[in-house]
């Protein structure tokens, strides 16, 4: 009798010990996915909040220079919105002596890293601009953007931009 109590008692002490790391690891599991959901989230709001700020930053309208040149400090932040800010009428000047007025539309756009902690994130943006001058037809040009973005109280915002160069493929 005496082995068959210990069967039992060892049994009982493995059902345990199972339970323990089941309920460790359940926990681990739905933390993990909590963080998951949160990135994703963010990817989300990166990916909305990006496409617009780069087509702001990418539209101009020299019929209507204090709207523009607002809606480009409304999307920035860091070093971008510095320059905007302290090269205001020099900008101002430049649309309205470019007589243009320039319309992106967003083709595609993949966040390419987000930093919830650091509060950044990196999205890549295919935008189409559409160049209208007075007497000219319009034009064309597909562009490749990469923005760095902050996350600041009124969301993600433009810190940094560059155009990046299509491959030597000549995809489109």
């Amino acid at each position: 009798m005496t082995a068959q109590r210990g069967v039992l008692i060892g049994s009982i002490a493995l059902v345990v010990v199972a339970f323990a790391f089941a309920a460790v690891f359940g926990i681990w599991w739905a933390s993990a996915s909590g963080d998951d959901a949160d990135v994703r989230r963010a990817r989300e709001e990166v990916s909305t909040s990006g496409a617009a700020a780069v087509a702001t930053l990418t539209s101009l309208d020299f019929n209507n220079v204090d709207a523009t040149y607002q809606r480009f400090l409304d999307v920035s932040t860091g070093s971008v919105h510095d320059d905007y800010a302290k090269n205001q009428d020099a900008f101002k000047k430049r649309i309205s002596d470019a007589k243009v007025v320039t319309t992106a539309a967003v083709r595609e756009t993949a966040v390419t890293d987000v930093n919830l902690q650091r509060k950044e994130a990196t999205i890549l943006v295919v935008v189409d601009t559409t160049v209208k001058e007075s007497d000219k037809a319009p034009t064309t040009k597909r562009l490749r953007i990469e923005a760095a973005l902050d996350q600041t109280d009124d969301g993600w915002k433009v810190k940094a931009l560059r155009q990046v160069p299509y491959s030597a493929t000549g995809q489109q």
